[in-house]
């Protein structure tokens, strides 16, 4: 499990089969350019797919947070609540 604590004291866990979206701005819009779990549950092993996972959870959900502009948790696309990934203030494994 990987622990997100962001500027304001706000927590947030990450299991290995927790889904995360990541999106990217574009223009006044959201891409969503990313939804998977950290091992990888939806995908499908082509070579061309991002994937977070790695030996150490907590380096593929830094990586993962760093490339993209806002997250959010879950596949209710809709109404999840969206984080800005220049609020977490440190990721760490649990």
């Amino acid at each position: 499990m990987v622990k997100v604590t962001f500027l304001d004291g706000e927590e947030l866990i990450i299991e290995r089969d927790t889904f995360i979206n990541g999106y990217k701005a574009d223009g006044f819009y959201l891409q969503n350019v990313f939804t998977d779990t950290i091992d990888g549950h939806m995908s499908t092993g082509k070579a061309d797919e991002l994937s977070i996972a790695t030996t150490n959870p907590k380096i593929g959900i830094t990586g993962f947070i760093l490339s993209v502009d806002c997250f959010s948790i879950g596949l209710d696309h809709e109404s999840n609540k969206h984080y800005l990934s220049s609020a977490v203030k440190s990721i760490e494994n649990i």
